[in-house]
């Protein structure tokens, strides 16, 4: 069963809410570009991140930085979830911050249950009947979110862009462009372009970012197909431009990354 739905709001860059309901998926493990905030509000969902397994019972907040790996499934015969992406920049426009804080715990308490009611009723103003006043709603949501989020728990600086090696941060880049260049890379190519060996070149960029390059290269491309899905492509020309074999490919590694098809997308 599943009745996963990704909201874009549209008017708003760099946020989208994640509504997730599932009992038979598993996530391949990825990174998110910005923050990942989100609450259970059923059942009982888990993941790999930072080196332990986490087990996160109903209630539970799930707080990601950005570029945070980490994998993720249903512990319970069915998963009820609300997660909330929002990019450094919207989070910095929101709430009026220069310096932006990172998360320092992954899993904390949510003390009287505030962010996880503002993020069900986000979710709920989403799925509801277009009115006057939707916007504001909307909005009013995602600031009460962000805010509780960060206000609450913020701590930790956010890892600065630049932080990793040199050559790794290369390869990245190299890999992002293959995406929409068409280029077919081998791993030897990577290699060299690092000046390192192909299985130093795995080690180290999995120790960097949390995935080898080739799951990396899927998630790059499975965001590329995301957003010409938001600009209104069919699912054959999102899989063309992304790169993959075909629509039925696309929607395999989407379903892996980002837990929907793109009849679970939802343009607001």
């Amino acid at each position: 069963m599943n009745d996963n739905r990704y909201h874009h709001v549209s008017w708003l860059e760099g946020i989208d809410l994640f509504e997730a309901g599932f009992s038979d998926l598993s996530f391949s493990r990825h990174s998110h570009e910005g923050f990942a905030i989100g609450a259970i509000s059923h059942g009982v969902g888990g993941y790999f991140c930072r080196g332990e397994n986490m087990v996160l019972p109903t209630g539970s907040l799930s707080l990601m930085n950005p570029e945070e790996a980490h994998t993720g499934q249903a512990h319970s015969p069915y998963l009820r979830y609300n997660m909330l992406y929002v990019t450094e920049d919207a989070v910095r426009r929101c709430l009026g911050l220069k310096h932006l804080p990172g998360f320092r715990e992954v899993t904390p308490q949510d003390h009287g249950h505030q962010l996880s009611r503002s993020l069900a009723l986000l979710a709920q103003s989403l799925n509801g009947p277009k009115h006057a006043g939707l916007r504001l709603q909307v909005e009013e949501c995602i600031a009460e979110s962000l805010a509780i989020a960060f206000e609450t728990h913020g701590r930790a600086a956010v890892r600065p862009a630049g932080w990793e090696p040199e050559a790794i941060r290369t390869v990245r880049a190299v890999i992002r462009d293959e995406v929409t260049t068409g280029a077919d890379l081998s791993l030897s190519e990577l290699a060299g372009i690092a000046g390192l060996s192909p299985g130093y070149l795995v080690r180290s960029f999995a120790r960097a970012y949390g995935m080898t390059p080739h799951a990396w290269l899927l998630q790059c491309r499975v965001n590329v197909a995301r957003d010409h899905l938001l600009a209104g492509a069919s699912g054959a020309e999102a899989a063309l431009e992304a790169g993959f074999c075909d629509q039925s490919h696309m929607i395999r590694q989407m379903r892996r990354f980002l837990g929907v098809t793109p009849k679970g997308i939802r343009v607001h």
